[in-house]
């Protein structure tokens, strides 16, 4: 049997070869990861470790390979001192699993040196102590227990990486599991596990654009957390209620800022940058987008001088560098940036209603009409999953907006999750009859038909409110200079 944290799982392993892709199959397929909480919050926890747990030993091994072996090549009593051993280690490794599953570290720490004992050389064995050691957090030894098996037993490598980069994450070596992290995808791109474990670090370094890639994986495989859906209304951030979870502790001066900001303490998070003595180049477009909305236009200017300097193409700076433009009159070259703006983050509120303004004023009012639309909607979406932050409770109405809302804003797969977030908890609250829960099951099921048929792909015209950037007119004069039409 190969027993992890959430099932049992039969095997036939007869071989460490086996026990390898048993413990592959349990990382990096995501089959006992976390589970999907749909329709509650996640619990605040720290991240669950991979905890492969009971699996073939090395005397399995052994026993195997006797049975087609005459009878008479060893005696009688031999067989029997081998099944009490076996016995015996795969009792104390069940023992050991339990104590763990219990929290209580130090008799799990005495089963497993006794499994050792038995089976210094098992790999089940090996993964029981290093397991013991990470709980008991002695993760350099953990980790290096575990590179060394798989050093020696190959087929271990992939569930090793997983394993020892989610103990890397708890240790602070956020670069080394980030690699560790990025090798697995490479080998099994559609690890959903591994999607997860990526995107809640880089929410923690407010690597927003990188975090929110790898929520719309999981959103398109089908297996998403509420707590990561609300994490997609907030384009790959927190909500101000999530910032309080343990396993969403900030990293860096990055994830600091974007934490800060997401409560709303748009002045301390300027304050604490501009104290920096050196200021990390990745925090200078937050900086920007900070002085936009304190309405400082005077630092707001010094600091679009300094990126014009710097000539940066990232699309994350292109929202405050449009509203400086904006401010000294300049909406056609404020409209191209802010169409970037919203093709980088289609949550982007902001950009969406100074997008508005400046079509407005460039005599785009059909455009500026459908921006505002935008702005108004995305608004709504934010200020529904910040209250979901901050409350338990869940009201069926306010659910049925949010997924109408998203259908306009023509995000699918955000909506269809939603759906079964309505479900799941219209199922837990008796808020829908029988035959409203049964019509909105099957709704769920044709639309996640329709959608892994046909795909999806974003409408980028649908993005810019059909707004062609080429065609608009270069120039850096004011708007009121330009030709009347």
């Amino acid at each position: 049997m190969l027993r992890t944290d959430h099932a049992i799982v039969p095997t036939t392993a007869v071989s460490r070869t086996a026990i390898g892709l048993c413990m592959l199959a349990s990382f990096v397929a995501g089959c006992h990861s976390k589970k999907p909480q749909t329709g509650s919050t996640r619990e605040t926890s720290s991240q669950a470790d991979i905890r492969n747990e009971d699996t073939t030993s090395q005397t399995e091994t052994a026993s195997n390979e006797t049975e087609v072996a005459p009878k008479a090549s060893r005696p009688p009593s031999s067989f029997a001192n081998e099944e009490t051993s076996e016995t015996d280690l795969f009792a104390l490794q069940d023992e050991a699993a339990i104590a763990l599953e219990n929290d209580d570290h130090d008799k799990a720490y005495q089963l497993a040196r006794q499994v050792m004992r038995l089976a210094p050389n098992d790999p089940s064995s090996i993964f029981l102590m290093a397991r013991v050691f990470g709980r008991r957090n002695r993760f350099p030894e953990a980790i290096q227990m575990l590179d060394k098996l798989a050093l020696s037993t190959p087929d271990a490598r992939l569930p090793v990486l997983g394993q020892t980069a989610q103990w890397m994450v708890q240790f602070g070596k956020w670069k080394d599991a980030e690699q560790r992290f990025q090798t697995l995808l490479q080998e099994a791109p559609g690890a959903t596990l591994v999607h997860r474990e990526l995107a809640e670090l880089f929410i923690r370094q407010g690597r927003t654009s990188e975090a929110t890639e790898h929520l719309q994986t999981l959103c398109q495989q089908g297996d998403i957390e509420e707590l990561e859906l609300r994490h997609l209304l907030a384009g790959g951030r927190p909500f101000h209620g999530d910032t309080s979870l343990d396993e969403l502790a900030p990293i860096g001066v990055r994830g600091k800022t974007i934490y800060a900001v997401s409560r709303g303490e748009w002045e301390l998070a300027r304050t604490e940058l501009e104290a920096l003595e050196t200021r990390p180049s990745d925090t200078r477009p937050i900086l920007g987008r900070i002085h936009v909305h304190l309405n400082d236009k005077e630092s707001l200017s010094a600091w679009s001088e300094e990126a014009d300097r710097v000539e940066t193409s990232n699309p994350e700076w292109s929202f405050p560098k449009a509203a400086n433009f904006a401010d000294q009159g300049n909406h056609v070259a404020a409209v191209r940036l802010l169409c970037e703006a919203v093709l980088f983050d289609q949550t982007d509120s902001d950009a969406y209603r100074l997008l508005s303004q400046s079509l407005l004023a460039v005599d785009r009012p059909n455009e500026s009409k459908e921006a505002a639309k935008r702005f108004e909607l995305i608004s709504e979406t934010q200020r529904m999953g910040r209250e979901m932050s901050l409350n338990e409770d869940r009201d069926d109405a306010k659910l049925v907006s949010l997924i109408e809302n998203l259908d306009q804003l023509q995000r699918p797969w955000e909506s269809l999750h939603w759906c079964g977030v309505r479900l799941a908890y219209a199922n837990t609250n008796n808020s829908l009859s029988q035959n409203e829960l049964d019509r909105l099951a099957s709704q769920i099921k044709e639309r996640s038909t329709r959608l892994n048929n046909e795909g999806w792909i974003p409408d980028r015209q649908f993005v810019t409110c059909w707004i062609d950037r080429d065609s608009l007119q270069q120039t850096d004069a004011p708007i009121d200079t330009l030709p009347k039409k």
